[in-house]
This record gives C-alpha cells, sequence and structure tokens, in this order.
C-alpha cells in the first residue's frame, strides 16, 4: 500500500482536516451544585396605627385582618385568633367578653375575688357597726305601736342604710382593682394581690372624684328633669288646689319617661372613666373626656351589653343573696322592738354587702373594662400595638406597677 498522501496524526498537512463531531447535538450540561437558598429577610414590623380610607370597621389595620399580617394564609385567617391573654386581639363578641373577664377572675383569684372580699369587708364592717349604733337609737316599740306613730321608723330605717354607703365606696376600689386586672391579663400577665393594689393605690383620689362626679352628674340630671313636677305637686298639696296636683302628676309621669333614656345615656357615655383613670393615668377631666370620645360611636352596642350583662348579674347576685333578704323581710313579723329589727336589718344589709362585692362587682367592673379594651381595638386599632407588646417590639400601651 502506497504511503502517499497520507500523513501522521498530529503532523501538519495542506488541508483541514474534517470535525468528526460537526452537526451533532453537543453534550448535556454537567449538573452542577444547586445554589445557596437567599437568606431570608427579616420579618418587617408591624406598621403604625394609621386608618386607611375606605376600609372601615378596621381603623389602623393597613388594609389586613391582624391573623393575615401575622403570616397566616388569607384562606385562614377567619378561623385563627392570636390570643396572647385573655381575649383574641381582634373586635369582641359577648362572648369574647363573658369568657374573658371569667378568664381573668380564675387565672387572677387573689387579685379579684380575694381584694373584693377584703376590701368589702374593710368598708362593711365599720359602716356596719354604724348603721346599727343608729338604729339602736331608734323607739324600742311594737311594729303595731309604730303604725300608730308617723315618726317611729325614720331613725332604724337610716340605720339600715348606712351599710350601703360602705357598699359604695368599696366599689371604688374594686373597680379600679378590676381594670388593672383586666388591662394585664390582655397582655397575658398574671397579677397578685400586692401588685395590683400598688398599681391601683396611686390612682385612688381620681377613682373617687370621677366616682363621686358621676354620681352628682345622675343626681343633677334627676333635679332638673323631676324637680319641676315634683314642685308642683308639693305646691298643690299645701294649697290644696286640684288642678295644680293633676298637672304635677301628668308632668311627673312625663318626667319619669324622660329621665330614664337621659340617665342612660349618662350611664353609658360615662362607663370608661375607670378603665381610663386607671390605665391611661388619666385626671378627672381628661377621663371624662376620653369615654366619652370612646363612646361617640358603638353607643347601642355597648348600653346593650352592659344592660344584658347587669341584668344577668343582678338575677344571679339576687338568687345568692336571698337568703340574707328573706331574712331581714321575715324580722318584722318576729314580734321584736323596732329598735331590734332595724339593728338586725343594718347587719343583714352588711352581709348582703360583702357577698355581693365578691361576686358580682368583679364581673360587672371587668365587663366595663373589656368594654373599653373592645372600643380602642375597634376605633383606635389597639390590637395593632397589643400584636407588637406580645412580639416585644413596643412597650405596653398600660405600665404595669413596679415591684
Amino acid at each position: 500500500m502506497s504511503d502517499q498522501g497520507w500523513t501522521a496524526p498530529g503532523a501538519p498537512s495542506g488541508r483541514p482536516e474534517p470535525d468528526p463531531y460537526a452537526g451533532r447535538p453537543g453534550p448535556p450540561p454537567v449538573p452542577g451544585p444547586a445554589p445557596a437558598p437567599a437568606p431570608a429577610a427579616a420579618q418587617p414590623g408591624y406598621p403604625p396605627p394609621q386608618p386607611p380610607p375606605g376600609y372601615p370597621g378596621y381603623p389602623g389595620f393597613a388594609g389586613y385582618p391582624p391573623q393575615q399580617r401575622l403570616g397566616v394564609p388569607p384562606q385562614q385567617t377567619r378561623f385563627v385568633d392570636f390570643r396572647p391573654g385573655i381575649i383574641p386581639l381582634r373586635p369582641l363578641t359577648m362572648n369574647d367578653l363573658v369568657g374573658g373577664v371569667f378568664r381573668a377572675v380564675r387565672g387572677n383569684v387573689a387579685a379579684t375575688v380575694g381584694l373584693a372580699a377584703l376590701t368589702s369587708l374593710v368598708f362593711l364592717v365599720p359602716f356596719t357597726a354604724l348603721g346599727a349604733w343608729v338604729s339602736s337609737t331608734e323607739e324600742s316599740v311594737t311594729l303595731e305601736e309604730s303604725v300608730a306613730d308617723g315618726t317611729a321608723g325614720l331613725v332604724g330605717t337610716l340605720g339600715s342604710m348606712i351599710p350601703s354607703i360602705g357598699s359604695w365606696f368599696s366599689t371604688i376600689l374594686l373597680a379600679g382593682f378590676l381594670a388593672y386586672v383586666i388591662g394585664q391579663a390582655v397582655l397575658g400577665r398574671k397579677v397578685s394581690a400586692g401588685e395590683t393594689w400598688r398599681g391601683t393605690i396611686p390612682r385612688i383620689w381620681a377613682l373617687a372624684g370621677a366616682t363621686l362626679l358621676t354620681s352628682l352628674a345622675i343626681l343633677l340630671t334627676l333635679a332638673v328633669i323631676l324637680g319641676i313636677p315634683v314642685g308642683l305637686l308639693v305646691a298643690g298639696g299645701v294649697g290644696g288646689d286640684d288642678g295644680t296636683v293633676a298637672a304635677g302628676v301628668g308632668l311627673l309621669l312625663l318626667a319619669l319617661l324622660l329621665a330614664i333614656p337621659a340617665l342612660l345615656l349618662i350611664w353609658t357615655r360615662l362607663a370608661f372613666v375607670t378603665p381610663s383613670v386607671v390605665l391611661e393615668n388619666l385626671g378627672v377631666g381628661a377621663a371624662f373626656a376620653r369615654s366619652w370620645r370612646l363612646t361617640g360611636s358603638g353607643f347601642w352596642r355597648i348600653l346593650g351589653i352592659r344592660l344584658l350583662s347587669s341584668i344577668a348579674i343582678s338575677i344571679v347576685g339576687s338568687l345568692i343573696t336571698a337568703p340574707l333578704a328573706i331574712l331581714a323581710a321575715a324580722l318584722t313579723f318576729t314580734g321584736l322592738p323596732l329598735d331590734q329589727v332595724y339593728i338586725w336589718q343594718a347587719v343583714i344589709t352588711g352581709a348582703t354587702g360583702v357577698v355581693a362585692g365578691a361576686i358580682t362587682t368583679p364581673v360587672t367592673a371587668g365587663i366595663d373594662s373589656l368594654l373599653y379594651v373592645d372600643q380602642r381595638i375597634r376605633r383606635e386599632g389597639l390590637d395593632v400595638h397589643l400584636v407588637q407588646t406580645a412580639q416585644g417590639t413596643a412597650a405596653p400601651p398600660w405600665p404595669r406597677a413596679a415591684s
């Protein structure tokens, strides 16, 4: 075989060698290592509560329900509640309010029922003793003899009512205690009786002033509405004018119809004075203005919940204190002298006040405090602040007592 035209491999030649891989697809790329995932961005903090336009019902929510802002998928937001404490951080239902109060009481028995019983005893024991002493100055006559004497029983009646003044004073402190306990329980904190005392006692004079002004507002409203009809009745009775008496009776019925909605208005618009004094550290005037503003919307809801809860708790309290009430009424038929009857009635009134103060007052005061929190959630986006507090990114909306 001739070697003409043969070229050794690798030796230069006068013509290019054909590419044996020309026209063929190239080899598949070699898979390299998977790229490392990018580090997750830090979860941004919640925006400050600014009411967005066109999103009624959730002011301050930045257009999203709070559960969705916590990273919960939108399809699950209606089933998830963020609950660091006794209530979910969203607008509250009646079940949330009642359940929250009972959870606060169960979790803080010493600071609620214990302080309520102790406070009631502190105030009612001296007032009951005073009432019994005043009742002892009543004439020692039988019930039949007192009927013939028009003035008999006046001093004893006054003495039997004195323990109710002690109940009124104890209610001032109890409402403050419950406002503090509820405020801390919403944040998921349990408190002792000592801490509750330290957190409430600096506000005692503001609480007393607010309660006194509220009572004066109610009395002044009654005096203005009922003053003219009562004046006509008195004038007609003194002068013997039947027409004046009839006009007075008609005006009195009309005044009573006007007094009921007026009292309900004051009772509802001033419902948040005590929580404002304790939790926001406001003075009396500022607390009145604060309560008036917070109840400006949702008035009928607040009124309905307060009425319903008050009626239900009054029924329960009456069932508990019914044996004492029956005993007090039965004393008039025992044949005891009138002064002894009134002494025992004063003692029974004091005991009833202790029982009612320890059982019913914590519930009614707790309902008002949770309604205050609920109204701030609805109007001011307080739940956003509470979520930030639970996550440690914001200071609590109300302070905690120093140790």
